[in-house]
């Protein structure tokens, strides 16, 4: 019970304004008999809100309300409610056990509540770590204004277990804006579909303006009237995101590493990739394979992906890339789009693997994904004022060109690729992905 009382600065205060009114009394006695009433009635005052706030405190409810999956990288919120029950105005302090992911020291809220009422209070969050966030007991601290002497501390709430998964959040919102009209202002570009529909989807009877040679004589005799064959847009084509989980996905950009960003980006292009009726799948590697998930289009295929995504693991080692390449030749036999999630900060890099990635493409319709770096951007901006700035922003320089290089040099061997700002990831692959769907590559 005691270890729950806390003596506030007012009491502090009064305190020692009581000592100056006895150290006054050595000069003048009749501060002597003036400090001892003070003295009582600051203990009488005391003793009265101890056992106030002890009555109080079974009447004061609350509770933290937080979603039991959160979204990797985007901004959410916890919510607290505070209930009053009892017939005095209070001044409350509300302090949370964050989670230690969450970087969240000395949290507090501070507040009145009137007799009888309610409080509300909303903490922003940006978890940037994939995994298990456990929330610690919520405490709330009591006093009465008009004496506040003591605080009581009250525990309203036990620990809450929620997972991080990759953004659930960023999933939806391109899902409704690769399907809606108003896609282009969100950055996503519309491609002028290329050549006819090749894929046989039913027969139709024959309307003005349709193609003479989709008629479907045999068809049309039995009929009597001319029929013609309706077509579609190729599906259920396989197509694959793979994630470079080594040491060039490690470097961190808006608080979440490239493997993050990837992570996000893939689980949106998987659940873009079902709704267009083709077939993802998902395989990861660094020194070793790590998760292979074969091309489906099953009610669970996306719930199955995004736990694996959920519960990738790497200490960010050098990557294989010939355990990669015999990997794809057992397991993936059929022509696919493979969206190759990786990295090159200087071209020797992308020299060591280049043969890897033209035979792979030969296979398949192969797209490099990587990354410039934005911090090396605002450098090369930066003003100038001594020569280390000078050498700075050359270095900068330097290493941004190299970049482009790297690109055209996958151009120049047929590859397709996409460099791309981190934050641009998600619409970067889609806008890739619809670009291939429209131009019927295979």
């Amino acid at each position: 019970m005691l270890a729950d009382t806390f003596l506030r600065n007012r009491f502090f205060i009064s305190l020692a304004t009581v000592i100056v009114v006895f150290l006054l009394s050595y000069s003048y006695p009749l501060f002597f008999r003036i400090g001892q009433i003070l003295l009582l009635l600051l203990f009488l005052l005391t003793l009265f809100e101890w056992i106030l706030m002890f009555r109080i405190a079974n009447h004061i409810k609350g509770k933290r309300t937080v979603f039991h999956r959160l979204s990797l990288g985007d901004l959410q919120h916890v919510h607290y409610l505070i209930h009053n029950h009892s017939s005095r105005t209070l001044d409350i302090e509300l302090v949370d056990e964050l989670p230690y992911q969450l970087q969240g020291r000395n949290h507090s809220f501070s507040g009145s509540i009137k007799a009888g009422g309610k409080l509300k209070y909303s903490l922003p969050i940006r978890p940037v770590i994939r995994g298990h966030y456990i929330f610690g007991s919520l405490y709330v601290f009591i006093s009465l204004p008009w004496l506040n002497l003591v605080q009581r501390r009250l525990s309203l709430s036990g620990d809450a277990e929620v997972r991080v998964i990759p953004s659930i959040i960023q999933m939806r919102k391109y899902e409704l804006e690769v399907f809606s009209r108003t896609a282009s202002l969100s950055g996503i570009r519309r491609v002028r579909t290329v050549g006819e529909d090749d894929e046989f989807e039913h027969i139709r009877a024959y309307q003005q303006g349709d193609n003479i040679r989709s008629v479907n004589w045999k068809a049309t005799s039995r009929k009597n009237q001319p029929m013609v064959n309706q077509f579609q847009n190729t599906r259920a084509q396989m197509v694959y995101c793979i994630i470079d989980k080594g040491r060039s996905m490690k470097m961190p950009f808006n608080g979440l590493t490239l493997l993050d960003h990837a992570i996000n980006a893939a689980l949106v292009i998987t659940n873009i990739v079902l709704k267009k009726y083709d077939r993802a799948g998902l395989i990861t590697f660094s020194d070793k394979i790590g998760q292979v998930i074969g091309a489906e289009n099953i009610p669970q295929q996306l719930s199955l992906i995004s736990h694996h995504l959920y519960d990738q693991k790497t200490g960010f080692k050098e990557s294989n890339y010939e355990l990669l390449f015999y990997t794809l030749q057992h397991q993936v036999r059929r022509r696919s789009i493979l969206l190759f999630f990786t990295n090159f900060e200087h071209l020797y890099d992308l020299d060591r693997n280049i043969e890897f990635f033209r035979t792979l493409n030969r296979r398949h319709l192969l797209v490099i994904i990587f990354f410039v770096n934005t911090d090396l951007i605002q450098t090369s901006e930066l003003q100038a004022n001594n020569v280390a700035d000078i050498y700075l922003k050359t270095f900068a320089r330097k290493t941004l060109n190299e970049k482009e290089l790297i690109l055209h040099k996958l151009k120049g061997y047929g590859l397709q690729s996409i460099l791309t700002k981190p934050e641009d990831l998600s619409i970067a692959v889609i806008n890739k992905y619809l670009e291939i769907k429209a131009k019927r590559m295979r």
